[in-house]
């Protein structure tokens, strides 16, 4: 690949961007290709790479604000801060806007970006989200306008609520992420059943859908949590590391469904909330 270092008296490290690899990096890349025909008919091509420089540094680091480090721990903020739930209106509202699932993965896209740099630099939590990403991050107001209504300290439980109904858009791709696929037996959804009548559903969903995405063995290979597991107490751990409330009804969900049912557990989940 090829890898251009700016000199350190022009740019600095805190005047980070949004570059499109293939929209806007590699046209403007290949602007700065020559090409020179050989004898035999061979063409050898050859790049201007201070002139992408820069171009580079002209285009997307000019201007820029600088964004000041913030001296707090990065794992502490995320933790304490950024997970404030939404209300259930907005997050309805959200995904009511949220149909298309490009727009979705745009929006999650951006709600990460948005995560990566408060990890290393911090912020007020009251901030707005958006204005957060449009302006401290200068990214484009298309890809942030649906998290119009959140503020900095919302942003973990706006990832959440963002990546689970990707998921769920996914169902109708039928490209539902394969971790742990194994299925209920019919007594096993009948108990499962039993217990989504009686719990908050969309709490659930939103809590087993964040560890099948990042506590499984598969996304964590050496700290994952084991397909052998039952749901109910890696629920009970899980929520209890996060400092929220046991959720409504967990002692009716049968201890036999494990982890390695858990995307049909999910699924079910949702299919649920549907009806």
């Amino acid at each position: 690949g090829l890898k251009i270092l700016f000199p350190d008296n022009r740019i600095s490290e805190t005047q980070l961007t949004l570059c499109h690899p293939e929209r806007e990096l590699l046209p403007l890349v290949l602007a700065k290709c020559h090409y020179t025909l050989k004898k035999g008919g061979e063409t050898d091509s050859s790049y201007d790479l201070q002139g992408v420089q820069t171009q580079l540094a002209r285009r997307f680091f000019s201007g820029k604000p600088l964004i000041q480090r913030s001296h707090s721990s990065p794992l502490t903020l995320l933790l304490s801060v950024l997970q404030e739930p939404l209300k259930g209106s907005v997050c309805s509202s959200m995904k009511a806007v949220l149909r298309s699932y490009t727009d979705v993965c745009d929006a999650v896209f951006a709600v990460e970006i948005g995560l990566r740099f408060l990890g290393k630099t911090g912020g007020d939590r009251q901030c707005q989200l958006l204005s957060y990403l449009t302006d401290s991050l200068q990214m484009k107001p298309q890809i942030s306008s649906t998290v119009a209504k959140s503020r900095l300290e919302h942003s973990i439980f706006t990832w959440q609520l963002l990546t689970c109904w990707k998921s769920e858009l996914m169902l109708n791709r039928k490209q539902l992420p394969s971790e742990f696929q194994q299925e209920l037996s019919e007594e096993e959804r009948k108990g499962l059943k039993v217990f989504l009548a009686v719990t908050d559903v969309d709490v659930f969903a939103l809590e087993l859908h964040e560890i099948l995405l990042l506590k499984t063995s598969d996304a964590v290979p050496d700290e994952g949590y084991q397909a052998h597991w039952d749901i109910k107490s890696t629920l009970e751990v899980h929520l209890e590391q996060k400092d929220l409330p046991t959720l409504l009804g967990l002692e009716s969900l049968p201890e036999e469904i494990t982890l390695g049912q858990g995307a049909d557990v999910w699924r079910a989940a949702v299919e649920f909330k549907r009806r």
